[in-house]
């Protein structure tokens, strides 16, 4: 075993000198679970991650997981988000021993309650960075217009600002080390910073809505003790992932145009300590700031690699330093065309007739013994052909055919007996896999190709309802695409196909 790990550590890390100083671990853990990760935090031998779901051609709304992992990767608890948490931002944190996430808009704040695996809404999060017997720093980021930094004297009351944004806040002897963007801050006497005109107050900043002020760009009153100069804006090589207090020294965790590295600084110089051979991109989410800070000694960091799938975190405790790279296997399955065929044909005839007593429950089960991807949205969508009736948004569930075509049943069920009321196969592109520029590039290309996708399925589709029904009653045909109705048995069947996707759809009169 001790080989092993020796093994694992010689892969990912070569140690430049003295490697006692810090305590490194490096572990692998295989995880299966859905969607791709949003914030990550490690705390007491657990992880708390955000999972994101694609929402497949439903842009409108965010679809947000919460897991709590255990150290070897699998599922603990399975936490559903709240609403006001269901959105493209937000921050998770740990304060006082308690997980904690604030929503970036409105500030919306829920901790976590792990007795009863749920979220509590709570005081809207301040923005509070670090706080000791001296001062109260905060910091909040105003976009393009910058960011500040306040540090309040607890005797005076007083504010004292500084241009850095949302920075990783660290104290050392009586020296205060703000890191923000690609540079490192050393403030001694943070009464010698310009005094704030506008200083923090939490009812403008967080209770009144959208609190907004022009940045501020000083660093009067503080020492820059390192600064990256020579980085390309829109190819940038050079980034400070955080940085941390270890054996009595300041540490920083950087990534390099060659790697990922350790270093300390000397002389306004990044020396490297530690170099990572593994490529491992450590990154801090821009909404997700208020991890390594809040007084703890310890903090997480996230990192990406070059593979979608695989991916970490980094737990810093003092000088124990471990890593955990996770490989997740999760995926859809693929069922090809042979298959997917087969299944809509076996299923509309099915759902056909027993229409009229067809419930949620018994789709789900079809649904999940296949293994669907269940994509059921939370914001409210209606059909045309249903006016009138009063129905709840539908169930979606999705199956991937192939690189190119996906299916997507949804189910419109009635809000008191959950009776299906309508249902609709849409095959359309598959948006569910990784794509670089080039298959892009080529996707944009072959628009052709896919429209005559689209109209084989139709035909194909057709031919079957043909054959089962005989003619259609209706029938149109334009530039734009054609529909196909039957009216059978106090059912209404209808086949329509466009350049962008093909939709059947059965429902009562």
């Amino acid at each position: 075993m001790k080989n092993v790990i020796h093994i694992i550590i010689l892969i990912f890390i070569t140690a430049y000198c003295q490697p006692q100083e810090l305590n490194v671990e490096i572990k692998n853990v295989e995880i299966n679970i859905s969607g791709s990760p949003g914030p990550w935090l490690q705390y007491n031998d657990s992880f708390y991650c955000y999972f994101k779901t694609d929402n497949d051609k439903f842009s409108s709304g965010s679809n947000h997981q919460f897991y709590i992992l255990d150290k070897d990767g699998k599922i603990k608890s399975q936490i559903d988000v709240p609403k006001k948490l269901q959105t493209s931002y937000y921050d998770l944190y740990i304060k006082n021993d308690t997980i904690f996430t604030t929503e970036y808009y409105d500030h919306n704040t829920f901790y976590l309650d792990q007795t009863n695996n749920t979220w509590i809404e709570t005081e809207k999060g301040i923005d509070l960075y670090y706080d000791d017997k001296d001062y109260s720093v905060y910091s909040l980021d105003f976009g393009e217009w910058g960011g500040v930094t306040w540090f309040k004297d607890k005797q005076t009351e007083k504010q004292f600002e500084i241009g850095a944004t949302t920075p990783i806040i660290n104290k050392l002897g009586e020296s205060y080390y703000l890191t923000a963007g690609k540079s490192v801050l050393k403030i001694n006497n943070p009464k010698k910073l310009d005094k704030s005109e506008e200083p923090y107050v939490y009812q403008k900043a967080v209770l009144d809505e959208r609190f907004h002020r022009e940045g501020n760009y000083s660093t009067n009153g503080a020492e820059t003790i390192f600064e990256y100069e020579n980085d390309d804006y829109f190819n940038p090589t050079f980034s400070l992932a955080t940085s941390f207090i270890a054996n009595e020294k300041l540490y920083h965790l950087y990534k390099d145009s060659i790697s990922t590295k350790i270093g300390t600084i000397e002389n306004k110089k990044l020396v490297p300590f530690y170099e990572f051979k593994s490529v491992i991109r450590p990154f801090q989410w821009n909404y997700d700031t208020r991890n390594p800070i809040q007084n703890n000694n310890f903090q997480s960091v996230q990192f990406q690699t070059d593979k979608d799938s695989v991916y970490g975190i980094i737990e810093i405790n003092k000088n124990d330093f471990k890593v955990t790279q996770f490989n997740n296997i999760y995926k859809e399955r693929v069922f090809g065309e042979k298959k997917m065929n087969e299944w809509i044909k076996n299923i509309f005839d099915n759902y056909y007739s027993n229409f009229s007593t067809l419930t949620l429950n018994q789709i789900d089960k079809v649904e999940q013994e296949i293994n669907a991807t269940d994509i059921t949205q939370k914001h409210k969508i209606a059909t045309y052909r249903l006016d009138g009736r009063n129905v709840e948004t539908p169930r979606i569930y999705r199956k991937i055919e192939s690189d190119e075509l996906r299916l997507l049943t949804i189910y419109y069920y009635s809000k008191n007996e959950n009776k299906i009321e309508l249902i609709n196969f849409e095959l359309g592109e598959n948006r569910n896999k990784n794509q670089n520029i080039a298959d892009v590039v080529a996707s944009m290309s072959n628009k052709e190709k896919e429209e005559t996708l689209y109209k084989q399925k139709f035909d194909w589709i057709s031919d079957y309802l043909k054959g089962k029904f005989g003619e259609p009653n209706d029938y149109k045909t334009d530039k734009n695409g054609t529909e196909q109705k039957w009216k059978k048995d106090n059912k209404i069947i209808v086949l329509e196909y466009s350049k962008r996707d093909v939709e059947l759809t059965i429902y009562s009169e």
